[in-house]
């Protein structure tokens, strides 16, 4: 596809009503800023001296 294919190739349409031009940028900003935001970070890694087991709260068994 050529780069002059690609600017024309629309990305989004509306299929009822009549968008003012107003409402047609504010969600070309959005699905900009979604576009560009940053992918959410791994969840960290497990510390080797982490226990396997699942963590629970446990109360005391000297009540």
């Amino acid at each position: 596809m050529s780069p002059s294919e690609k600017d024309t190739t629309p990305v989004f349409r509306v299929l009822r009503g009549d968008p003012e031009d107003a409402e047609l940028a504010a969600l070309v900003a959005v699905f900009g800023a979604l576009a560009s935001a940053a992918p959410p970070p791994d969840a960290p890694a497990r510390s080797a001296w982490s226990s396997r087991t699942r963590a629970t709260w446990r109360t005391s068994v000297l009540r």
